[in-house]
């Protein structure tokens, strides 16, 4: 490494991160470190074709992290693998495209949450539509699906989004069954209305995926800012203190046993996620005091919040096999044939089944009576009643995907299955991210404590339900065979025994580092992200997000790494006195 000293170092190379990077690298002369785990991402071209996502989260091994959890008292016991990117750029790099922003009133919820108006949704829009290079048009024959207001949208912005040049099969049947079963059209699901069912916006153009890194930090932006450092394979073991004063990072390069330090004279922002921010401030001596006694280390600054509030949806599938014999997802990667043509054709034009599949689709946000008529519902506070009821607010998620998840039974040749992929939102269960002494060593525990709260169950009880209801819809009267995966009844019981033996965690964890106002003891964060009691380090990242939104969570890691720079930079240009620190 050229120097071990820079204004600002950058820690977690995600989301994000990448944001925070670029703002900095070219709106001030500051020096700045990104340190990342994972690879670079010259070294996995495959990122960038859609249609290999779901391969990449089975067979990409060096660019996961799988992270297993606590047993599970509410899944019987089961052990789940939380997956985050291990690369340049993070989750954006693996994520299903989909971006949705959710309702509005989340935003707004968020700001009263933190008493900071910045988050409302007022404010966030025009960051949003800042962000995107919106494409209005979806493929030929789905115009009455789609009919986004500009004033919602942007363009020119790093972010390709749009609904994809060709519909990945079955759409049409989807949205017929929904309108069959009392879901109207949702022309724009990014309005800050969801409620419905249409087309998802996706962040793909021309067949490839934009993500944080070339969207943001590619090669060319690297190579013309002389002021910026990227570090890949590359570990942060803790953060450097003098008393509570954080002046740098301990690190250690991947296959090296050797440690090293880096120093910095402005800030550490710590951009690496709602798992491993908790625990590089654990391992710093930031935390609750029972966990730093626990580890054996310094007390440094007891904050009970740190690690705590874990939020997360949760997803579940149903899968059918049905009579339409169009190739999907699942035989493309099982025939050997068919893949080498699909790739054949990505690589001459970007077209064929790997530009279709992961940008183009269907996805419903039903509002689910039965929720807000339970016993559950009647037993929870006012105030969430009142959240929950929202009209804006969608119950649940339902996606149509192509071909078969869970499903493990024999396959014919030329069969074909679809898949509704659930994801529970609104979810109340509240997990834990910490650090234990196990053998000597300080060893991660993670524990999202799925379904505790008895609302989370019915959720996933009536979500179940609403997706049955749609498969039984007489748009599917002819076209599905047989489920193959799912409920063997509907009623509750049998219902949340299918949910217990197969619900897995949603990728949306957030929370365990909890922006809000100073006085709030679980407070980690203030509304300008930095750690409260602990001067030289900020968070942004998903563990900062106070509330669980309804939507898929890489906008928030935009819209944090946006906000984050923003005050970063404003700190910047009034002239903060470089600290000594020892450097």
């Amino acid at each position: 490494m050229r120097s071990l000293h820079f204004d600002y170092i950058i820690v977690g190379g995600g989301t994000s991160g990448l944001v925070i990077a670029h703002r900095l690298a070219s709106e001030t002369t500051a020096s700045v470190l990104v340190i990342e785990a994972g690879r670079d991402a010259k070294s996995a071209p495959d990122v960038l074709v859609p249609g290999k996502y779901i391969y990449q989260l089975e067979h990409d091994k060096e660019g996961l992290w799988e992270l297993p959890t606590e047993p599970q008292t509410q899944l019987e016991g089961r052990s789940i693998t939380f997956l985050r990117g291990k690369q340049l750029g993070g989750s954006s790099a693996v994520n299903y495209m989909a971006m949705a922003r959710g309702p509005a009133d989340d935003y707004d919820e968020w700001a009263r949450k933190t008493g900071d108006d910045r988050w409302k949704w007022q404010n966030v829009l025009p960051r949003m539509k800042a962000m995107e290079d919106f494409s209005p048009e979806p493929p030929k024959g789905y115009h009455s699906l789609a009919d986004a207001n500009s004033d919602n949208h942007g363009t020119g912005g790093p972010i390709k989004l749009g609904f994809g040049n060709e519909m990945t099969p079955g759409v049409t049947k989807f949205v017929e069954a929904c309108q069959e079963v009392g879901m109207h059209i949702c022309p724009d699901i990014n309005s800050g209305n969801p409620v419905g069912v249409g087309l998802a916006q996706f962040n793909v153009k021309d067949g490839v995926r934009y993500y944080a890194v070339n969207a943001y930090l590619d090669e060319e932006f690297r190579a013309r800012h002389e002021n910026l450092r990227v570090q890949a394979n590359t570990v942060v073991r803790r953060l450097l203190l003098q008393g509570e004063k954080v002046v740098g990072v301990v690190i250690r390069e991947c296959g090296s046993d050797k440690d090293n330090q880096v120093f910095c004279s402005k800030d550490v922002i710590l951009c690496a996620g709602t798992i491993a921010s908790p625990q590089l401030l654990l391992s710093s001596g930031i935390g609750p005091k029972t966990a730093i006694d626990e580890l054996d280390l310094q007390l440094v600054r007891n904050a009970p919040g740190v690690g705590n509030g874990m939020l997360d949806h949760s997803i579940l599938t149903l899968e059918f096999r049905v009579k339409d014999s169009s190739v999907d997802f699942s035989r493309l990667f099982s025939d050997k044939d068919l893949l080498q043509d699909a790739e054949r054709k990505y690589r001459k034009n970007k077209s064929g089944p790997l530009s279709v599949f992961g940008t183009s689709g269907s996805v419903a946000f039903p509002k689910i009576e039965r929720l807000q008529q339970s016993a559950e519902f009647r037993e929870l506070d006012q105030q969430t009643q009142a959240f929950l009821m929202h009209p804006e607010r969608p119950s649940a998620e339902i996606w149509l995907s192509s071909g078969y998840a869970a499903y493990s039974g024999a396959v014919k040749p030329r069969q074909s299955f679809i898949t509704f992929e659930l994801l529970l939102q609104n979810n109340l269960s509240c997990g834990t991210v910490t650090m234990r002494n196990t053998r000597g060593a300080p060893a991660l525990e993670i524990n999202p404590k799925i379904l505790d709260h008895p609302y989370d169950r019915r959720i996933a009880i009536e979500t179940v339900r609403a997706a049955l209801n749609i498969s039984k819809a007489r748009a599917y009267n002819a076209e599905i065979e047989e489920m193959v995966h799912g409920p063997r009844d509907d009623d509750d019981g049998s219902i949340l025994d299918f949910v217990r033996k197969n619900l897995g965690q949603g990728y949306h964890g957030v929370g365990t580092c909890r922006m809000g106002p100073e006085g709030d003891q679980m407070s980690v964060v203030d509304t300008d992200f930095n750690v409260i009691g602990v001067e030289g380090v900020k968070i942004a990242d998903l563990s900062v997000c106070p509330i669980l939104t309804c939507n898929h969570t890489q906008i928030n890691a935009y819209l944090i790494g946006e906000q984050c720079a923003d005050v970063l930079i404003q700190e910047w240009q009034a002239g903060n006195v470089p600290r000594s620190g020892g450097l």
